[in-house]
């Protein structure tokens, strides 16, 4: 059995400020263990790394953080249920236009550019009433790191979220992260390159 545990005063809870308890989680697939007695914490305004090899868990694990998976054995304790994922497969909409995409379901954060400077931004002004089937996959991946660019949470999941980018997208995301993390958010990120921008790293 599962359980997901929304703890609203997590302060006097644990005594000081965590984010995500996770106690003795795990998760098979097709009979076969893929997460097993996983235990760790996150405090609030952590970046971490979360690594493994291919196969490891890793974006099981934030699917299961986010909500998406739920047939899983052990405890999560969540401070918050203010939650942003970012996965392989988007969650866009291909029928929707890039444009009603966004407008979608974010969250403006109170502190970040306009929707017409952050779709500058990622280079997507000329492509806003374009149907996202219509697009590349690099091009809706651009669309999510707006919706993520525009959001404010207290926990951001973000699975691969330097994958095809170029030098320059890839410190950009990395600034964004920090600003994030600045803003008293925690951030779950998985890459497989290097980044000098965690906290610490989770290795499954």
């Amino acid at each position: 059995m599962y359980k997901i545990v929304i703890i609203i005063n997590y302060l006097s809870y644990f005594g000081y400020k965590k984010l995500i308890k996770v106690e003795h989680l795990y998760y098979s697939f097709n009979d076969l263990p893929l997460l097993e007695d996983l235990n760790f914490e996150v405090k609030s305004s952590e970046i971490i790394h979360l690594k493994g090899v291919n196969g490891s868990g890793k974006s099981t694990l934030l699917k299961i953080l986010s909500g998406i998976l739920n047939n899983f054995q052990g405890k999560i304790l969540l401070s918050s249920d203010d939650v942003f994922f970012l996965g392989h497969n988007l969650g866009l909409k291909d029928s929707l236009t890039v444009n009603d995409n966004l407008l979608l379901d974010y969250r403006f954060n109170a502190e970040a550019e306009s929707l017409d400077e952050a779709c500058n931004i990622f280079d997507l002004n000329s492509l806003r009433d374009s149907k996202l089937f219509s697009l590349s996959q690099g091009q809706k991946k651009k669309v999510s790191l707006v919706q993520f660019f525009l959001s404010k949470c207290d926990l951001f999941l973000l699975d691969e979220p330097f994958a095809n980018l170029d030098k320059k997208g890839i410190e950009l995301i990395e600034k964004m992260i920090i600003d994030r993390q600045n803003q008293g958010a925690s951030i779950i990120f998985t890459s497989h390159e290097e980044h000098n921008i965690s906290s610490r790293e989770l290795i499954l």
